[in-house]
């Protein structure tokens, strides 16, 4: 995916696109009365009076502003609870939600749709079959709220509960690790071997989370150059400037001039948060923190905790291994190694439950789960962090009885001889 249609897509999932499409809709069905006025018949014109049309459109301005208003204010409430209850880096899956962004968009699609139905009334501007048009439109326009509330309400017993947030979230990143699979290295060559001296290095002038990596982009350059780009960081990162992100093994000792620097800084694209897009260990790590939060003293919910590494097993299960196809031969990637991925999810629940037995089981469970999956290194990965998991434990319980279901689980497994 180039850097183009990757900022298309960050768009799509904002809450005004949406709205801005369905205004754009209502705009254009309300004028389609206007332009099919000449092919009614004049024997079906007076069938619909202008009074019914008025009515009903007046209906629908007033209480969709009102449904429009109630809607954002339990979105931001949902938002808030999000963010208290779980993480704040959850909160861009809520608002990214389609259910959601649907109902929003189709309260304020249908007060557009009235107001300029109801200008159009009043300027005249409707003969007797524009305004056939218009209520069959109409009609079709109450359908659709009628349809659209009933989903909403529904899902609004859901919104903002931990559980929803947790499912919201796995649905993000689960795609995410898919991709990693079956493409690990942005269909770039992989960086297997030592980095090579001699590298014209470029960094970045800005401050903040790598989000995005333009691969073609850097093909292309790459290829004006005559030659290789070894990436230096992967999307998931935090660069500074003085923080190399790249550098270009050239064929000669020549520099690259400051047009051609720039192009390879734009190719990088940074931000104040990470996305979930190009970097599957960001699902990871905003699950583990919502089962840190949930250990926490001052919520102490390890329910929750059990529930989230069943969801981060999900992930790490995500996606079939395939031979990782290269399209962009000038380009190369570090790989993210296995220990990344159970960094990500486990280090901090098996501190911050290392007192609490029911989790060290649960997680005693998901390595054994994890070790039999046939990625590289899972296994021992698998059987090093379930080691680590137990000797905090120990040192954490107080009870031996609890220590020996640990270590019988771990041994059940087979992650401990």
């Amino acid at each position: 995916m180039s850097k183009t249609w990757w900022l298309v897509l960050q768009a799509m999932r904002q809450v005004w696109f949406v709205a801005s499409l369905y205004c754009v809709a209502a705009i254009m069905t309300a004028l389609l009365g206007i332009m099919a006025d000449p092919l009614i018949p004049d024997s079906l014109q007076d069938i619909i009076g202008r009074s019914a049309v008025n009515s009903l459109l007046t209906i629908i301005a007033s209480s969709m502003l009102s449904v429009l208003v109630f809607s954002l204010n339990t979105l931001v409430q949902a938002s808030t609870a999000a963010a208290s209850n779980a993480t704040p880096r959850a909160v861009g899956t809520l608002l990214q939600d389609r259910i959601a962004q649907s109902a929003l968009s189709t309260f304020l699609g249908a007060f557009i749709f009235s107001l300029v139905g109801l200008i159009a009334l009043n300027t005249s501007l409707y003969g007797g079959g524009g305004r056939m048009i218009l209520f069959l439109v109409t009609i079709a326009v109450i359908v659709l709220i009628v349809v659209t509330m009933l989903r909403w309400i529904n899902y609004l017993g859901h919104l903002g509960q931990v559980t929803k947030t947790i499912s919201q979230v796995e649905s993000a990143a689960c795609p995410s690790m898919e991709h990693y699979r079956r493409a690990p290295y942005l269909h770039a060559r992989p960086q297997k071997d030592k980095r090579p001296d001699g590298l014209v290095m470029v960094e970045h002038d800005q401050i903040g989370y790598l989000r995005f990596i333009d691969v073609p982009a850097l093909d292309d350059i790459a290829d004006r150059l005559e030659a290789n780009i070894h990436v230096l960081e992967r999307p998931g990162a935090f660069v500074t400037p003085g923080r190399h992100i790249a550098g270009i093994a050239l064929p000669d000792d020549n520099a690259i001039d400051e047009e051609t620097q720039k192009a390879l800084r734009g190719a990088f694209t940074i931000g104040n948060a990470r996305s979930y897009d190009q970097d599957p260990l960001y699902g990871l790590t905003v699950l583990s923190q919502i089962a840190m939060r949930a250990l926490s003293p001052g919520i102490n919910d390890p329910g929750t905790a059990i529930d989230v590494i069943g969801n981060l097993v999900r992930i790490m299960a995500s996606g079939k291994k395939a031979e990782a196809d290269v399209h962009h031969g000038r380009v190369f990637i570090p790989a993210i190694e296995t220990d990344d991925f159970f960094d990500a999810a486990f280090t901090g629940i098996s501190r911050d439950g290392a007192d609490k037995v029911e989790v060290g089981l649960r997680l005693q469970h998901a390595f054994e789960s994890l070790s039999l999956l046939p990625f590289a290194g899972y296994g021992e990965h698998a059987r090093s962090y379930s080691a680590q998991a137990l000797e905090r434990a120990r040192k954490m319980l107080d009870f031996e009885n609890d220590i020996k279901r640990l270590e019988a689980s771990a041994r059940k497994g087979r992650l401990l001889p």
